[in-house]
Parts: C-alpha cells; sequence; structure tokens
C-alpha cells in the first residue's frame, strides 16, 4: 500500500467516532457499537470495554474482527486481529469524561480492559467532497445510460496492511 492510499484511509477513519464491532461466536457473528478511543499512526484503533462483556469471551475464542463505519459520504470496513489487556498506563492514557457513563467508578476501575484491532485489510468508499459531487454526476448519468457509473480511485479503494505478526519477528 503506498502513503497516499495509507493517507486517505486515516482521514476517513479519523472522522469516524464509533465503529460497530463484529465479532464471532461459534457459527454466529455478533455486533455491538463501540466508541473509538484512539488511532494509532499505523492505522490500529484503540477501545474500552469491561473484562466482564460477553465480546472479550468471543474474542479471546476468535480474535479476527471486523469494525465497519458509516455516514452521508463515507463508508470503511477494517478486518483484523484484536487483542486485549489490562494495561492501566492504556486505560489512563485512552480515558475520556464520557466513559463515566459505562464505568461510574472511574478510570479506576478494575473491570476496565483496553482492546487494540490491528488492521489486516481495509475497504472504504469515499464520496465527501469533490469525490461526492464527480459521483452524483456518475449515478446521474448512469440512470440516462443505463450503463455502470465510473468512480475515481478515491473513491474505492481496498488496502492491505503489513502483517503485524511478521513485523514483529
Amino acid at each position: 500500500m503506498d502513503k497516499a492510499d495509507l493517507d486517505h484511509y486515516m482521514e476517513i477513519l479519523n472522522s469516524f467516532s464509533t465503529a460497530m464491532l463484529v465479532t464471532r461466536r461459534d457459527r454466529e457473528l455478533r455486533s455491538r457499537p463501540m466508541a473509538i478511543a484512539e488511532v494509532s499512526e499505523d492505522g490500529a484503533i484503540w477501545f474500552l470495554t469491561s473484562i466482564e462483556s460477553g465480546k472479550l469471551e468471543e474474542i479471546t475464542d476468535e480474535p479476527f474482527v471486523n469494525l465497519s463505519m458509516q455516514d452521508e459520504s463515507s463508508y470503511l470496513s477494517v478486518s483484523g486481529t484484536v487483542m486485549a489487556t489490562r494495561d492501566r498506563e492504556k486505560v489512563e492514557e485512552l480515558w475520556s469524561a464520557a466513559d463515566k457513563i459505562w464505568f461510574p467508578e472511574g478510570k479506576d476501575d478494575p473491570s476496565i480492559i483496553v482492546m487494540e484491532v490491528v488492521p489486516t485489510y481495509a475497504e472504504y468508499w469515499d464520496h465527501s467532497g469533490v469525490e461526492g459531487i464527480k459521483s452524483i454526476f456518475e449515478i446521474g448519468k448512469s440512470l440516462v445510460t443505463g450503463e455502470q457509473p465510473e468512480f475515481d480511485d478515491g473513491v474505492h479503494q481496498k488496502l492491505n496492511f503489513p502483517d503485524h505478526m511478521e513485523a514483529q519477528k
């Protein structure tokens, strides 16, 4: 992946504050909204959650997850591996006043854990800004001609991330 693709991915990712976390339990897929606590420079996404949450058992059994995000003009799907930790320094770093809604005892609540999703693959559709105007034109043209719309490369992109396990060797 080149720097421009990563930069565009990061721009879209940083525009979201919530993601739907999709986990697997046996043959079932489960989704739940998660507040994004932080996005690392390498594209990793961080969350705070409770050790008592059912998702912890799911990610322990199956650490491959998907995050999906959508707004009026952008869509992002991130596949990756998830790791959970009780790192108190990271909890402190990620903590925001809004987290008190879920953890009334505050950032020292012993049930808080940190989850990091390290992306392996991402796909986005970005119809914002100038690309949005071009997209509207292409869709309108498609309605008249009956042909599928043609979008610039910046509208839809697929990204493969380096294998973080290989990078750690």
